[in-house]
């Protein structure tokens, strides 16, 4: 894992949960000093897009079990900045788009929606 996974786990506020109709919910809480938020934007940090998307798939892998690793992006909206300090709610329901498995995922701080996302998702295979 590299310093921004490592820094997704840390800012996670608990485990991975799952409701009875199959939401995925976690909670981040990405602090001034993360690592993603060097150099994005020096005297205006925001949370950038990758590691939003870095964040569903490491709650999707907690949520399964298994890590996982992004397949294709199917649909992404980045609606509104994610500030340090700023709590994160990430809910994520799978659902099959074009024959395939996805992830719709919705970002949230407070009442506003931060991102939605459309993720494929695989499990993660180690190399030999």
């Amino acid at each position: 894992m590299n310093e921004i996974s490592h820094g997704i786990a840390a800012a996670a506020l608990c485990a991975a949960t799952t409701d009875a109709a199959g939401t995925i919910e976690g909670r981040y809480l990405f602090e001034e000093g993360f690592a993603g938020f060097g150099g994005h934007f020096p005297d205006f940090p925001i949370l950038p897009a990758i590691v939003e998307i870095m964040t569903v798939v490491a709650l999707a892998g907690d949520a399964l079990g298994c890590r996982q690793r992004l397949v294709a992006v199917q649909d992404a909206k980045f609606l509104n900045p994610v500030r340090p300090g700023q709590e994160l709610l990430v809910r994520c329901k799978t659902r099959t788009v074009q024959g395939k498995l996805c992830h719709d995922a919705q970002l949230k701080v407070g009442d506003t929606t931060a991102a939605t996302l459309l993720l494929e998702l695989a499990r993660f295979e180690e190399s030999p």
